[in-house]
């Protein structure tokens, strides 16, 4: 089983957020910016945090330990910060061997959706993967450190889509319902695309402060 000092949690704030209107990563939630938020909900299950953004990303503060990388390949889409965060952590002395993966845009995600996950990685999968059907959330993954190569791979030949890593690799995909088990209504998956988006979560986190 992986613990909590052999992983690594990855958050990617890069992306342009053209529904949104305004980058996402500063948007408040509360009295925090999402991406505050996110890196305060993965600390508790992750021995370091990665955050990958662009050069021209202006950080908040943390009060946490947070480390930055910026995107080495711009405007190359979610599967080039994981492959850099992988790499640079493939090349780090420590006892890392894999990786929870994220966005800055998930709110609502709870740590126990971290721990499922993490606990699927055995020695016969490189990576576990949430699935609904035919829909993949890859920034809602474990990924084994070792993927880096893969990703790389995938890289240099052009793909840029998140999902194409999980499908080149061995790879545990875990349904919506196994998710259920520890988060009944799938918030760890509501994505905040849009300011509709960003009011529903607002709501619901109200609602589930006074549960």
């Amino acid at each position: 089983m992986i613990t909590e000092q052999q992983t690594c949690g990855i958050v990617l704030c890069g992306g342009k957020s053209q529904r949104m209107g305004r980058e996402k990563y500063r948007l408040m939630f509360g009295n925090e910016t999402l991406l505050q938020r996110i890196c305060c909900v993965v600390q508790p299950e992750v021995s370091q945090i990665l955050v990958v953004a662009s050069l021209s990303q202006e950080m908040p503060d943390f009060e946490i330990s947070v480390e930055f990388l910026r995107d080495e390949i711009p405007e190359s889409g979610p599967l080039a910060g994981i492959t850099q965060a992988l790499t640079f952590l493939e090349n780090a002395p420590s006892s890392v061997i894999a990786s929870f993966v994220t966005s800055c845009d998930i709110p609502l995600l709870k740590p126990t959706v971290i721990r499922l996950l993490r606990n699927q990685l055995t020695d016969d999968f490189d990576a576990v993967v949430v699935r609904d059907f035919q829909y993949a959330y890859p920034l809602c993954a474990v990924y084994r450190t070792t993927a880096a190569t893969t990703a790389r791979r995938l890289l240099a030949s052009g793909e840029r889509r998140a999902a194409a890593l999980a499908e080149n690799l061995r790879t545990c995909w875990v349904s919506t319902e196994q998710i259920r088990t520890v988060d009944p209504d799938l918030t760890s998956l509501w994505n905040c695309n849009s300011p509709d988006d960003l009011t529903r979560a607002l709501d619901r986190a109200k609602v589930d402060i006074t549960l």
